[in-house]
């Protein structure tokens, strides 16, 4: 049913991806009880917003980190797991409109025409102006992102991700997301480079983890379509 998503603006997005692409910068995920860069940029965005949907809440853990940095305005959440108390089971249960949305390593685990059928489902509960966060695996990775998850069964490479959002209208800022520690020593440092310049330039692929985009709804009525 959601076939169509697919091929939405297909030859505009190739024309789009043939031109000089933006500069997507490269963030840093490590986990710990503090803000990583990754976190740091998305409570940055969101912190002003007085409704949250995050999609995909998972164990919570982003919500709490928020929410003790003094996030205080109406923070809810969907996932079909059964560990966590969520505000939604489902989407389809969502009436709200959002100032921003989260949809934090969730599509990956759909394929592909569901996926998008899910990402147009929330840009229609954004507020006008409203922000989307996406974070998924990079598909460019050295590593698969198939090989860490079974329940994996799509994987997205950042210029066509980039393209699709940007060809429905909205106003798009990508990024490369690597997991990786704070600190490192300097041999963990020269390491880092030897491998990254063989992956990028040698082999020509990733070494990125994931891919992270903000995308702005434009300020408008307009509906976009689920399926």
């Amino acid at each position: 049913m959601n076939q169509h998503l697919i091929y939405l603006n297909y030859w505009k997005r190739k024309e789009l991806l043939k031109l000089e692409l933006p500069k997507f910068n490269l963030l840093k995920w490590w986990n710990s009880g503090a803000l990583s860069e990754v976190e740091k940029l998305i409570f940055n965005h969101i912190k002003t917003c007085n409704t949250v949907l995050d999609v995909g809440a998972g164990d919570l853990r982003l919500m709490l980190k928020f929410q003790e940095l003094g996030y205080s305005g109406k923070y809810h959440t969907q996932d079909i797991g059964a560990e966590f108390k969520y505000t939604y089971e489902t989407i389809e249960e969502i009436s709200n409109k959002y100032e921003a949305i989260l949809c934090l390593d969730v599509i990956e685990h759909l394929q592909l025409p569901d996926s998008l059928a899910l990402i147009h489902q929330l840009i229609n509960l954004l507020e006008s102006n409203g922000i989307i966060i996406i974070q998924t695996p990079n598909g460019r990775c050295i590593r698969s992102p198939l090989s860490s998850d079974m329940t994996h069964v799509h994987c997205y490479n950042l210029p066509d991700l980039w393209a699709y959002l940007t060809c429905m209208g909205l106003q798009v800022d990508g990024y490369r997301v690597v997991f990786e520690p704070k600190h490192k020593t300097w041999m963990q440092q020269i390491s880092d480079l030897v491998g990254k310049y063989i992956i990028t330039r040698i082999l020509g692929l990733d070494y990125a983890d994931n891919i992270l985009l903000i995308a702005r709804k434009p300020n408008v009525t307009k509906s976009f379509p689920n399926d």
